[in-house]
């Protein structure tokens, strides 16, 4: 496992997403120790759970331990026509630091969704 599906698997079964960014944190001991008695218990039973799976062919099938449910799920890339990548730079010469109502108003004036703006 990637530190990254680590993290997102830890997230699908125990509720607590962790970047992989914290997990390479962790393995390399440079979080706190506050940080590491807290994660290191989440990280042992996702460890005890991760071998029980593996030694169990049934347990493969279980959607919350399959390889997709664990596995990173990423966005398409989003593609920007010419005009509207124009229309999103002049709008931020006038405004580089827009509110989130003031993106949600130029998503919807581009059709586009929020996220993307």
């Amino acid at each position: 496992f990637t530190q990254g599906d680590v993290g997102l698997a830890m997230g699908k079964l125990y509720g607590n997403d962790f970047s992989q960014t914290t997990i390479s944190r962790f393995e390399a001991l440079n979080l706190s120790f506050k940080n590491m008695c807290k994660l290191k218990p989440l990280l042992q039973k996702w460890l005890e759970d991760a071998d029980k799976t593996m030694a169990d062919p049934a347990t493969l099938n279980n959607p919350l331990t399959s390889p997709d449910a664990i596995g990173r799920r990423r966005k398409k890339r989003t593609s920007i026509e010419t005009s509207v990548r124009v229309a999103l730079e002049r709008a931020f010469l006038r405004n580089p630091k827009p509110t989130s109502e003031e993106i949600a108003m130029l998503a919807d004036s581009l059709s586009m969704e929020k996220e993307v703006v």
